[in-house]
């Protein structure tokens, strides 16, 4: 029983949330939005105008919709209409809310000047039905205007001012300087005098030709088109000019030239000044003389050099077959191995450490070029480039070569001039991109003293003066076996990651004597086995002041920091402890 009783309520329940739901909630939605436009100064929807025109002091404003959120205006001449500015003001009208109804039936206008009034505006709507707002005086306490829809006789009052009625073709007309899509345009042209310039788009890379090739910065170029795309016209000057000479565009000072991947082009003609105020232009072939903004004029006389590239290079690692550093000292080269590894061809021939080449082949990548000297050196000598005193260079897959040259420091010393291959540009980089460049012999080589696999060892053997320590290895455990067996956790497993991980920190050469080396009588021995020994190294003096020890692998003697070798347990004590 308890459970039916439950279940009618729940019933109950239902039914009166879809009641609120279904029948209540509309009900008053439907009686807000009937009191809502029971408020409005003339109930409209803007996006269902599809004429609007106002008659004012000047001459009659008239503009058609065209499409979803595209007007044309067909008076007082043909031209693109401004969409925003169109729909805001519609949008404006369609928010004016009456304070209160002054008349019904009034029975003379002219009291609230509505008899013939100046400002008119006529609406045209989907359904074909039409409507015109009159506006008259303004009340006599301020802040408000007297309306009248033409279809009925009441005299309204809202709050509002003649200003915001009073339009001008301009407000209506597209101000759009040019009308293009940045991402599509492949070729860019800039005629001036003296300099002209073009780019060119491959891909997603910029190319620019003219008073320089080079590689173009695709963010300049587009922060560019964007600037243009944004630009407006100020004032429409003159519709049917006589003459273009007067204006300055018969040639024009600057001419820009825009086409996109179909080929169709955009271009912008700019000529004399105006008072100051902008520059009087010429749209693709449009007869009308329009005002350009002063901003236009310096966009397109900006330097060639605000366009390059500043990234030193761009490149794919895989792409890459070798490299070379070459300083006063030395030549290094590095050469791409099998599975992606590195090997040093010269001065020497050995293995490289990986992450150090890694790193350096993600600071190329990240470099930055800091500032363009010149556009072309006529002076190699003044810049130190005559003579480089360092070259870095790639070889590509495909055979290319790229080099950078680096010459002189500058004053403060901070930057360091450079060119690249084939480009007369001279810029700077910072020292400190040089500097991570440029690494020596001893940071590319692999210093690792040790050549061994963990996996492999199964007995490690520590010989001191005093003692010998055996480590045995059974599956994954390690137990000490000499002089004592001791059950051990970690020992094993933490001395190989140790001997896996010993560096030097720089080679012994000539080889010291063994009495002075202190190999005659070593600090102690380590020697790995798999079976048969597979690797092993001694430990001879330490030098003090550099807290280095000297280690021997292999017959090549190095000095190796004390904090590799330091927690290597020596005593009986240490085991214990582990």
């Amino acid at each position: 029983m308890k459970f039916k009783g439950t279940a009618l309520m729940a019933a109950v329940f239902l039914n009166l949330v879809l009641y609120y739901f279904f029948v209540d909630l509309p009900a008053k939605q439907k009686e807000q939005t009937e009191k809502e436009q029971a408020e409005k100064l003339l109930p409209l929807e803007t996006g269902k105008v599809v004429e609007l025109s106002l008659t004012g002091n000047g001459e009659p404003i008239a503009l058609k919709r065209k499409a979803l959120h595209q007007w044309d205006l067909i008076r007082p001449l043909s031209a693109p209409g401004d969409a925003t500015e169109t729909e805001a003001f519609i949008s404006e009208i369609e928010d004016l809310k009456k304070t209160r109804v002054v008349e019904e039936n009034p029975k003379d206008l002219s009291i609230y000047g509505l008899s013939s009034p100046n400002l008119k505006i006529y609406f045209k709507f989907e359904n074909k039905k039409e409507e015109t707002l009159l506006i008259g005086d303004e009340s006599p306490l301020g802040g408000s205007l007297y309306f009248k829809r033409e279809s009925h006789p009441a005299v309204m009052l809202a709050a509002s001012s003649r200003s915001h009625f009073e339009k001008s073709v301009y407000n209506f007309r597209d101000k759009t300087l040019l009308n293009f899509n940045t991402g599509s345009i492949q070729r860019i042209q800039i005629l001036r005098e003296g300099n002209p310039l073009e780019f060119k788009k491959t891909g997603e890379a910029w190319e620019i030709s003219g008073d320089i090739r080079a590689r173009g910065n695709k963010d300049a170029i587009m922060n560019f088109l964007q600037s243009i795309q944004f630009s407006r016209v100020r004032e429409f000057v003159d519709e049917k000019p006589d003459s273009l000479e007067s204006y300055g565009l018969n040639p024009p000072a600057l001419k820009l030239t825009l086409e996109n991947e179909k080929g169709e082009t955009h271009t912008l003609s700019i000529g004399h000044p105006k008072e100051g105020k902008g520059y009087f232009s010429k749209v693709n072939d449009s007869k009308n003389i329009v005002l350009a903004d002063t901003r236009i004029f310096e966009t397109l006389s900006q330097k060639t050099v605000e366009f390059l590239d500043k990234t030193l290079l761009e490149f794919e690692e895989k792409e890459i077959l070798e490299l070379s550093l070459q300083s006063e000292n030395e030549t290094i080269r590095v050469v791409r191995g099998e599975s992606d590894n590195w090997d040093i061809q010269s001065p020497i021939k050995t293995a490289t450490d990986l992450a150090t080449v890694n790193s350096l082949l993600f600071d190329l990548k990240e470099a930055q070029i800091n500032t363009f000297i010149k556009i072309s050196m006529e002076t190699p000598e003044s810049f130190g480039l005559d003579a480089p005193k360092k070259s870095f260079s790639l070889k590509m897959k495909d055979s290319k070569i790229w080099a950078l040259q680096l010459g002189n420091q500058s004053a403060d010393g901070q930057q360091v001039f450079a060119q690249r291959t084939g480009e007369p540009t001279v810029f700077s980089i910072s020292k400190e991109v040089v500097d991570k460049l440029f690494r020596s012999l001893h940071d590319l080589r692999n210093k690792k003293l040790l050549n061994f696999e963990s996996a492999e060892v199964n007995k490690i053997v520590i010989q001191t003066p005093d003692q010998l320590f055996e480590l045995r290895k059974s599956g994954p455990q390690w137990s000490l076996e000499k002089p004592e067996k001791i059950k051990t956790e970690h020992i094993g497993n933490d001395l190989i990651w140790t001997l896996k991980g010993l560096e030097f920190n720089s080679i012994i050469t000539p080889p010291l004597p063994a009495n002075l080396s202190g190999l005659n009588s070593p600090l102690f021995t380590i020697r790995l086995f798999k079976n048969d020994e597979i690797s092993a190294l001694k430990v001879g003096k330490m030098f003090k002041p550099e807290q280095e020890y000297l280690v021997e692998v292999a017959n090549q003697q190095y000095r190796v920091k004390n904090k590799f070798l330091d927690t290597i347990p020596l005593s009986l004590d240490k085991f214990k402890l582990k």
